[in-house]
């Protein structure tokens, strides 16, 4: 019964996440197609995708900094460098080293800045959200566990996973993050006959 709970509260999660864009909750498929239109933009206009997470959320934004970049197209940038990270925590402080590694990168309003955190209250992520609303930098949040959480207030285009464990909020959050990759690539699982490739040689989405 364990693993029929565990699969069915994560589909319980999916179908019960809801979306925000400034503010005004907005249908799922609607949220996904004007933040692809929205990443369509960023593309044209050569900006960039900046994503910023915290433990298993640094993971996701590392995977998806890369997957955007080679699959998607748009060229993306995670703060994975051990030495910045530490130099920036060391210097400035822990809650201010994703924001002093943003202003080194001069973000503009071109770009998209995506944010990871469960809790949705992490300092170094508030301290982003907060940054890039008081210099019109449009914003990504995906967030958890608690309503009211200061990323679900503060994202332009924000994602909430009413979930009170960790786990189901991470995964969550990482079936939504390749969700909104596979949209703007047009890739659709369903849609399938035969599997992807991703070797240079015989490259096939």
């Amino acid at each position: 019964m364990y693993l029929k709970n565990y699969v069915n509260s994560i589909n319980n999660g999916l179908i019960k996440s809801t979306f925000k864009i400034n503010q005004k909750t907005i249908d799922g498929d609607a949220f996904f197609e004007k933040l692809v239109a929205y990443t369509n933009e960023v593309e044209l206009n050569k900006g960039r995708i900046f994503f910023f997470g915290n433990g298993a959320s640094a993971a996701f934004s590392n995977h998806m900094a890369l997957d955007w970049s080679k699959n998607g197209g748009v060229l993306s940038i995670c703060l994975s460098d051990s030495a910045m990270l530490t130099a920036l925590a060391n210097d400035y402080n822990f809650d201010g080293c994703f924001l002093e590694f943003l202003k080194i990168c001069k973000p503009t309003s071109n770009d998209l800045i995506v944010t990871t955190s469960s809790s949705g209250n992490s300092k170094n992520i508030v301290s982003v959200l907060e940054y890039c609303k008081e210099s019109n930098i449009r914003t990504f949040g995906f967030s958890g566990l608690n309503k009211g959480n200061k990323t679900d207030k503060l994202a332009d285009f924000s994602l909430f996973v009413p979930m009170k464990t960790y786990g189901m909020v991470e995964c969550i959050h990482q079936v939504f993050h390749h969700l909104w990759l596979d949209k703007y690539m047009k890739i659709g699982e369903w849609d399938k006959t035969e599997s992807q490739n991703m070797d240079s040689n015989n490259f096939k989405l």
